[in-house]
């Protein structure tokens, strides 16, 4: 592939369906405030609450959450490496941290189209780049339901046995469809649409599975993060470490499938609505907890936005170096 980096052309939605998409989403997000309504309200009047915490806790989760933005930003530059050359990691950090922030523009694909063009800077084209954001968002979401359905089985009040198997057989299913031959080509029928030009199948899947255990590795560090931040909050939720670790992988899925930019508010709601009505936590601090994990997580990515300004800056220093070749050419 060449060196010379191109932004997509996409397609402008018809307006009837840009008028029916917001309609819907401001439809989910005034549902979404009215269940949250008497939190806020309670917040409203014992501001206090939201500092009674324990802070040693919530740096320890923070520290976890940074971390897990750099394993975020290795995995996406290996998925990089699939399909051309893959980025140093001064050039790699930039280009996925600031395009990850622009998942709160509605639409979906607002980081996509981020990520492309801060690529585009570095020499890369925006077919390899789109293909390896498309493989690490679809792993990504596999790799946290797996997580999720997988630890159902350490929920407390499971009223169906027989429903939890059902789902934990949803596993092999899911692992089916990462198998390059069901994934790629949907990622080339998701190309076409946007009229770029397809890829061959070329990705092994040992390869697929490895990055699908990386990407289990970090949902586990999230969910540390979760936890870490629920016994800051909440202490009796110490016992509960395995439970809030799939809580926070599932929670990311389902709020990432909804219509709402960056799961914003969705994700909040399944936190909560599982940690009262199965761990047993009582109304007020499950919100909280919810609450300090959204403004923990902006603040996560704000210090790696931050961190990773000078590296963007010397950016030029490794371009004119010649690229190196892809790890899994094709």
């Amino acid at each position: 592939m060449c060196a010379d980096a191109s932004t997509p052309a996409v397609k402008r939605p018809a307006p009837w369906k840009t008028a029916a998409y917001a309609v819907v989403m401001l439809f989910l997000l005034g549902a979404i405030g009215w269940y949250f309504r008497k939190d806020w309200a309670y917040l409203a009047q014992n501001p206090a609450d939201f500092w009674q915490v324990r802070w040693e806790f919530v740096g320890l989760a923070l520290l976890a959450l940074l971390v897990t933005s750099c394993v975020d930003i290795l995995i996406w530059n290996r998925m990089l490496g699939w399909f051309t050359a893959p980025l140093p990691f001064r050039q790699a950090a930039p280009v996925y941290i600031w395009s990850y922030l622009a998942r709160y523009i509605p639409g979906k694909v607002g980081s996509l189209l981020l990520r492309v063009a801060l690529s585009s800077e570095v020499k890369r084209e925006a077919v390899p780049v789109l293909a390896a954001s498309a493989v690490e968002l679809a792993l990504r979401t596999a790799s946290a339901l797996v997580l999720f359905l997988l630890v159902l089985w350490g929920w407390a009040g499971a009223q169906s046995r027989w429903l939890l198997i059902g789902l934990v057989a949803l596993i092999p299913f899911i692992l089916l469809c990462a198998h390059p031959r069901v994934m790629l080509p949907v990622l080339n029928w998701v190309l076409k649409k946007m009229k770029q030009p397809t890829l061959p199948h070329a990705l092994r899947y040992r390869e697929v599975l490895g990055l699908f255990g990386a990407l289990a590795l970090r949902w586990v560090l999230f969910g540390v993060a979760f936890f870490l931040l629920g016994i800051a909050v909440y202490p009796p939720l110490a016992a509960q470490c395995i439970p809030l670790t799939g809580l926070g992988a599932g929670s990311w899925a389902l709020g990432f499938l909804s219509m709402l930019p960056g799961g914003f508010g969705s994700m909040e709601a399944v936190q909560k609505a599982v940690l009262k009505n199965i761990l047993m936590v009582p109304r007020e601090p499950a919100f909280i907890l919810v609450l300090h994990l959204r403004l923990l997580s902006l603040l996560g990515e704000g210090l790696w936005s931050l961190a990773v300004l000078p590296l963007w800056r010397r950016r030029d220093e490794a371009i004119n170096a010649q690229a190196p070749a892809p790890s899994n050419p094709v």
